[in-house]
């Protein structure tokens, strides 16, 4: 148990090096007149055909993204453990929930669904740094929210060395 605890720490330590990497490379690299590495509304700003040029129209994008974000997030992280682990866990032979073509046209709307929204969401990424560093925030900030949700809905027994503990947490937990 304390193995993968381990080895999740030295993931995210390394990720996080990675991360570091990536931006300072990017710093060092970057072309000083570059459009993608500025911030805020702009003149030349135009996202699906939709101009960016002011502070309020900036402001009713980032609403727009945060909301559809906390949307989308939130949607995904409950529809796709339910239908990933009915439809790819090879130990569930039966399925009581669902028919198959329930299942099927479920999972196949919910992707197809997503995978529309993931081309809108690449376009509108791409305009600028900013407005991509904005809308992770809002997918993990609801990350944090729907990950506690599901966290809450587990039960969590410390497991100790000590076997007489490990039994007494047991019979307290029943």
């Amino acid at each position: 148990m304390a193995d993968n605890k381990q080895r999740l720490k030295h993931c995210i330590i390394i990720n996080f090096a990675l991360l570091c990497l990536i931006i300072v490379i990017i710093m060092i690299m970057k072309e000083p007149n570059d459009k993608y590495l500025r911030m805020g509304p702009n003149e030349d700003l135009s996202i699906m055909s939709v101009k960016i040029n002011t502070k309020l129209r900036y402001v009713f994008l980032q609403i727009f993204i945060a909301f559809t974000e906390f949307t989308r997030v939130t949607i995904k992280e409950i529809a796709n453990p339910i239908l990933g682990f009915n439809i790819y866990n090879p130990d569930k032979k039966v399925i009581t929930e669902f028919n198959k073509n329930e299942l099927q046209i479920m999972a196949n709307s919910m992707w197809f669904i997503n995978s529309l929204i993931s081309s809108f969401y690449i376009i509108i990424t791409i305009s600028q740094l900013d407005i991509a560093i904005l809308k992770v925030i809002y997918s993990e900030v609801t990350t944090i929210y729907t990950i506690r949700m599901l966290l809450n809905e587990k039960q969590f027994i410390k497991e100790n060395n000590d076997e007489t503990e490990n039994i007494e947490l047991i019979s307290n937990h029943v």
